[in-house]
C-alpha cells in the first residue's frame, strides 16, 4: 500500500502510454509541482457515475512542454502501471491523494493466434479506411508486453470502453474484447463516413 496524489479526468492512459496534458487549475499546478520537485508520479483516474472508478493508471511527468509565468504548463506523462484504491482523501492543498495498491495481470500472455487476429482485423481496417499511422506508433507495438493497450491508443473506443479495458487482468481477454469492439467499428464506419477519425483523433501520442 501507498499513498499517491490524484488526477481526475475523464481519460485513460494506458500502461505504457504517452499522453499530453494542461494543467491550469491552482491545485494541480501545486500537485504537478510536488510532483517535480519530489521525482514522484501521480495517478489518473477516471469517473464512474457519480464517483470515481477504482483502477487508475499511475504516470510519470517526461517532458516539460512549456511553463507559463501563472505556473500553467503542458506536460507529458507516461502510464507505468495501474493501481487500484482502497481510500481515498483531500490533501491540504485541495487535490486527492489516494491508498493504493499495484494493479497486476494475472495472465499477461497472448495466445499468438488470438494475437494475430486482432493485429489482422485492425490493419483491415486501417487499410479499408485509409488510415494512416506513423511508424513510431508500429515501433513502440512490436516492442511493447502487452500488445493490447497500445493497439487500444488508436482503436475509438468510448471512455467507457477504456475503462472496462484498464480494469481487465487478463491480455487474452483484453484482445476478444478489441477483436469484437472492431467487428462493430467497421460496421459502424461503413454506414457513417464521418466517423472516419476516430481512431487518429485520440490525443495519445505514438
Amino acid at each position: 500500500m501507498r499513498t499517491i496524489s490524484l488526477f481526475p479526468l475523464n481519460l485513460v492512459v494506458f500502461p505504457n502510454s504517452r499522453y499530453p496534458l494542461h494543467i491550469f487549475e491552482e491545485r494541480y499546478k501545486r500537485m504537478v509541482n510536488v510532483c517535480l520537485s519530489d521525482k514522484a508520479g501521480f495517478g489518473i483516474i477516471a469517473p464512474s457515475g457519480k464517483a470515481l472508478s477504482k483502477i487508475g493508471s499511475y504516470v510519470v511527468i517526461t517532458k516539460i512542454l512549456k511553463k507559463s509565468a501563472n505556473g500553467e504548463m503542458d506536460i507529458v506523462v507516461e502510464a507505468q502501471n495501474r493501481f487500484f484504491i482502497h481510500k481515498v482523501s483531500t490533501h491540504p492543498d485541495g487535490y486527492l491523494i489516494a491508498e493504493v495498491e499495484d494493479y497486476y495481470d494475472v495472465q499477461p500472455e497472448a495466445n499468438q493466434s488470438l494475437l494475430d487476429e486482432m493485429e489482422e482485423i485492425f490493419e483491415k481496417i486501417l487499410e479499408k479506411y485509409d488510415f494512416k499511422l506513423e511508424e513510431s506508433f508500429w515501433s513502440h507495438y512490436h516492442d511493447a508486453k502487452t500488445k493490447s493497450f497500445k493497439i487500444a491508443e488508436k482503436s475509438g473506443l468510448s471512455l467507457i470502453q477504456q475503462q472496462k479495458l484498464l480494469t481487465l487482468q487478463d491480455e487474452n481477454s483484453r484482445i476478444n474484447f478489441l477483436i469484437q469492439h472492431f467487428e462493430k467499428l467497421d460496421e459502424e464506419i461503413s454506414k457513417n463516413a464521418g466517423l472516419r477519425n476516430i481512431i487518429l483523433g485520440d490525443g495519445y501520442l505514438n
